[in-house]
């Protein structure tokens, strides 16, 4: 008997490239640091980046518990080179205003009318295809020599 096939649901989805997931500072992040992330990432636009705010109000029933939590996971973000903050928060009533952020792994857009404070970009912010390919492995590191595909080893 043949299997049915289920329809798989459309509409709008955020994709994290493999050079994201298995980079060493996507593994080091915290898991509050992840959800906030994944946020971000779900209100991701190509040309509307920058544009991505992650408000206590927005994050709390997605798991973060407190105030606190959602500073460090942002600062996290940032400290690692995740995001970029384009636009700081103003908590003043009334004119109050939420921070805004861009992924750093793609181009910042103009998001006309939020008053960024950063300037649009061509190319995405961090380059991690260049990361990867100007960090030496830690085997070239520790030893000074490589491996190469036949099996031997050659001076770095």
């Amino acid at each position: 008997m043949a299997k049915s096939k289920k329809a798989l649901p459309h509409g709008p989805y955020f994709s994290l490239p493999h050079i994201v997931l298995d980079h060493p500072d996507f593994q080091a992040l915290s898991g509050p640091a992840i959800k906030v992330l994944l946020h971000l990432g779900r209100q991701f636009k190509p040309g509307k980046n920058g544009d991505l705010s992650a408000s206590f109000k927005d994050m709390n029933p997605k798991g973060i518990g407190s105030h606190s939590t959602l500073g460090k996971a942002i600062s996290e973000l940032i400290d690692a080179n995740w995001i970029i903050r384009t636009r700081e928060g103003r908590f003043i009533n009334p004119g109050g205003r939420c921070a805004l952020y861009a992924l750093s792994w793609h181009p910042i857009g103009e998001c006309p009318g939020k008053d960024l404070e950063v300037r649009p970009t061509i190319t995405a912010p961090r380059k991690l295809t260049l990361e990867i390919n100007k960090t030496p492995s830690t085997e070239t590191v520790a030893t000074g020599y490589r491996k190469c595909s036949d099996g031997d080893e050659k001076a770095a």
